[in-house]
């Protein structure tokens, strides 16, 4: 449609027909981007993202979400769950615009009570130069597990360091998650609006 309006222009169309076709395309033009929008974001609710979910959780004892929450200054949960009732009943609290990322393979295996051994643990076996993650898993620190503190960087002293100032906690070590690929084993959807509209947030 602007192209046309172009055309119009250069053969000297009047100038009232050239606005006409002008606005008429930019009209066209936004509406197929925000039909585009409603059709392509997933949302949480829709059946093919639950049922790969609940597939997944039938398949292996859990799977790890990424949650990303809109306008809260970068905010971000990282949680494990092995149950999909209890998964589903997450997705169904989490407000409008919120980001949920889902890995099937399982991340951050590096797993138990921060000491001497473990430490050591991790430090031969994520590789140098590769971006960490810690996140605290210990119940006595936080009742739910949106609430656990997580740790990143991409040196073995970050690592140590972040370690060092977690023994005698429970910890989920491993390399940052891949969150921005996108595969059959990493899927992510959207919390869908009241109206059911689904846009994507600012992180």
């Amino acid at each position: 449609m602007l192209y046309v309006a172009f055309a119009a222009w250069y053969f000297h169309f009047s100038g009232w027909v050239v606005l006409t076709w002008i606005v008429a395309g930019v009209s066209v033009t936004t509406a197929g981007v925000v039909e585009a929008t409603r059709t392509t974001l997933p949302s949480t609710t829709d059946k093919k993202f639950l049922k790969t979910l609940e597939d997944w959780l039938r398949g292996q004892s859990e799977i790890m979400i990424l949650i990303r929450y809109s306008r809260e200054a970068g905010n971000k949960s990282f949680e494990f769950f092995t149950s999909f009732a209890a998964l589903r009943d997450r997705l169904a609290r989490l407000k409008a615009g919120t980001n949920v990322i889902a890995f099937r393979k399982r991340q951050l295996p590096l797993r138990g009570l921060v000491d001497d051994e473990f430490i050591e643990k991790c430090m031969r076996l994520i590789p140098v130069g590769s971006e960490f993650l810690v996140l605290e898993t210990d119940p006595r620190m936080a009742t739910q597990q949106w609430m656990y503190h997580h740790k990143a960087g991409e040196s073995h002293d970050g690592l140590q360091q972040v370690l060092e100032g977690l023994r005698g906690r429970l910890v989920a070590v491993g390399e940052y998650p891949p969150w921005q690929k996108c595969s059959p084993e990493i899927i992510s959807a959207y919390v869908p609006h009241e109206d059911g509209s689904v846009k994507v947030g600012a992180y």
